[in-house]
C-alpha cells in the first residue's frame, strides 16, 4: 500500500525527511494484487541524497538490531 509510509510515518514528512508529495511512495513501482495485497519498490528520492545511514537510528539501536541479522551483509544493506 503506497499510502502506508506517508500516513503511518507522517513524522518523516513533518521533519522534512520525506517529500510531501504522496506519489513518491508509489514510484518507481507498485504492484497491486488480489484481496488488498501488493508490493511496492521504492528508493530514496534524489531530494533525500543526504539521508542518514541506517535511516537515522542511533548507533546503539543499529547494533542491537544487527545482533539478530543472519550476517553482516544484512546490516550493510540497512546502512543504505
Amino acid at each position: 500500500d503506497s499510502y502506508h509510509t506517508l500516513f503511518a510515518h507522517r513524522s518523516m514528512v513533518e521533519l522534512g525527511m520525506a517529500p510531501g508529495d504522496p506519489n513518491f511512495a508509489s514510484a518507481p513501482a507498485e504492484i497491486s494484487l488480489q484481496n488488498g495485497h501488493g508490493v511496492g519498490v521504492l528508493g530514496f528520492p534524489p531530494t533525500l541524497a543526504d539521508f542518514p545511514e541506517y535511516e537515522g537510528y542511533p548507533d546503539e539501536v543499529v547494533d542491537q538490531m544487527a545482533t539478530s541479522y543472519p550476517s553482516p551483509v544484512h546490516k550493510d544493506m540497512m546502512r543504505r
